[in-house]
């Protein structure tokens, strides 16, 4: 049994010898040990909580601001509320004047079909007193020969020039010639809608091309619609389009404005709770990680 009396004697001796701080579960400076994963989580904790005070000092200043009675938000609105009044002056002031003299009306001359061809590509005539004008289609073809876009109507011979009224003024007898040239392509491609339904097109004669719009004076075209007026039409369009915009960029900059007042007291809070939450773990002696 003297093995058993070895063992008793080791064990003996090693009760006797005094224990080190490591051994007593104490550390050398008399600290108890920390674990290291829990203090790596504390650090970074910290190191968040550091970024958030940061992130909530910068939303405090702006709250903070948006009491004040002049700053970044009532800049922008009053901004926005003169672009408002320029865009709607600038709306009323483009509305069409009156033509200051009457514009020249054409005689009561009838315009004929003449020569009506509906295979593809169609071809029409219109005969209006000695001026005889031939329209045909202008068809795109894809490779393999469909047909890929909607034909639109070409003049191929002819004009309006024998139709036109001895005009002091190059300029208006330059516009009624664009005029009567849009205004017939019109028609022809109206005769082509009307047959192809199995319909009669509507008698029209040239005094029908010159008719006056009741808004400037102006000449409508086959379809109630005025150029000159259209164009003004066109511009109060774009300006609405831009008084959208710009009238919702107002409403949302004055919804931030009544968000950021609203916010303060929740900011205040959060930031007084996040640097006690700093404080307790710098009491621990914590530093944020790096």
């Amino acid at each position: 049994m003297s093995w058993l009396r070895n063992w008793l004697n080791r064990a003996k001796q090693s009760a006797d010898e005094p224990q080190t701080g490591s051994q007593s579960g104490e550390t050398q400076s008399g600290e108890p040990p920390q674990g290291g994963h829990i203090r790596d989580a504390e650090r970074r904790s910290l190191r968040r909580l550091l970024k958030r005070e940061g992130d909530l000092l910068y939303d405090l200043q702006r709250a903070e601001e948006s009491l004040e009675a002049e700053n970044q938000w009532t800049e922008r609105i009053e901004q926005l509320n003169r672009a408002i009044e320029q865009a709607l002056a600038d709306r009323e002031a483009i509305e069409p004047a009156p033509h200051p003299e009457p514009r020249p009306q054409l005689e009561n001359i009838p315009i004929t079909v003449t020569d009506l061809q509906e295979a593809e590509p169609a071809t029409i005539t219109l005969n209006i007193g000695a001026a005889s004008i031939v329209y045909t289609e202008e068809i795109d073809w894809a490779e393999r020969g469909h047909q890929v876009t909607i034909p639109e109507l070409r003049r191929v011979s002819g004009d309006v020039d024998q139709l036109m009224p001895k005009l002091e003024s190059e300029e208006l007898s330059q516009e009624l010639r664009e005029h009567l040239r849009h205004s017939l392509a019109i028609y022809a491609n109206q005769v082509l809608e009307h047959t192809a339904a199995g319909s009669d097109p509507p008698a029209i004669a040239l005094a029908d091309m010159t008719r006056p719009c009741p808004r400037c004076g102006g000449w409508l075209d086959q379809k109630n619609r005025c150029p000159h007026c259209a164009g003004f039409d066109w511009k109060r369009q774009q300006i609405d389009q831009d008084l959208h915009r710009i009238r919702k960029e107002r409403d949302d900059v004055i919804q931030d404005l009544e968000r950021q007042r609203d916010r303060l007291p929740v900011i205040q809070r959060q930031l007084a709770e996040t640097r006690s939450d700093i404080e307790k773990l710098r009491e621990k002696g914590v530093e944020p990680a790096t």
